[in-house]
């Protein structure tokens, strides 16, 4: 029997630093019948260098925001499923074929792969780390109130979805794109499930990095406030779901010390995203 095709989307903009990592991780996968494709931003590093060199065959261009780009690369893909991957995410070797075998056996539309830190040495990775084991310990799926997030989709599914965010959105949008995504797709199914052990995320390892990050991050989500995700983001910008329970005191702390550091570069880069918008209207 035949394996279905799988298409991963990688979004880069001046990604070599993490690219390669990512790549080759890809490429070590158990599961075979696999695809790449790249939206590219516009990177002038050695992005698509390292692409060309692991011969990835779709580079598209997409200068728009974030979920341009995720959208471009659901709709040039081929696979009949999709995984919505980062350039600085390295995934475990056996993680497309377990997903696949998952979405087969609980016939489910959707799965969370859970993360974990790439190298927690520093101060900030280790409080990452705690938020990480804190949100897959508490498993809540909720759009609204969770922060669990799939990234392996049916892309049937996927594709309705996606084009029943508004094009103004999509267009302007980076650092919610995946509440945006999973709000859409959870209209249409709720049927999602979690495959442990599956991919390493290479977080801000100082302050400094972070800080860059999630003001960048509030900028970009300037304009999900749209009135079909108000509901949405305002409760997502609320404390973790979960805290203090099943034990996790101190993932529990740790999260929200690291909710406190995200969020003062966030909301600076909100509001003067926001305060720019007003001045040129």
């Amino acid at each position: 029997m035949s394996q279905p095709k799988v298409t991963i989307s990688i979004p880069t903009f001046n990604s070599a630093l993490f690219i390669e990592k990512c790549l080759h991780a890809i490429t070590q996968q158990t599961y075979k019948n696999i695809e790449i494709n790249i939206v590219d931003g516009g990177s002038t590093d050695e992005t698509l260098l390292l692409a060309k060199e692991f011969h990835v065959q779709s580079v598209l261009t997409c200068r728009d925001s974030l979920l341009a780009s995720r959208y471009e690369g659901v709709k040039q893909s081929e696979g009949e499923y999709i995984l919505l991957l980062d350039s600085d995410q390295i995934l475990e070797k056996d993680t497309i074929e377990r997903a696949v075998g998952e979405m087969k056996k609980k016939q489910v539309d959707m799965l969370v792969l859970e993360e974990k830190v790439y190298n927690p040495n520093t101060f900030i990775d280790k409080l990452f780390e705690a938020d990480r084991r804190l949100v897959h310990e508490i498993r809540d799926y909720s759009p609204f109130t969770g922060v669990v997030l799939p990234r392996f989709y049916r892309r049937k599914i996927l594709l309705e979805a996606m084009n029943s965010i508004p094009k103004s959105v999509i267009k302007s949008v980076g650092g919610q794109d995946h509440s945006i995504i999973y709000y859409e797709v959870w209209q249409k199914t709720q049927k999602v499930a979690l495959i442990n052990n599956a991919v390493f995320h290479i977080e801000p390892s100082s302050y400094w990095v972070l800080l860059k990050k999630f003001y960048r991050w509030g900028m970009t989500s300037n304009k999900a406030h749209n009135p079909r995700y108000d509901e949405l983001l305002q409760r997502k910008e609320r404390f973790r779901t979960g805290l203090f329970k099943k034990g996790l005191f101190k993932e529990s702390i740790a999260s929200i010390f690291l909710l406190f550091l995200k969020g003062v570069p966030y909301k600076f880069g909100y509001f003067r995203a926001k305060l720019s918008t007003k001045q040129h209207a």
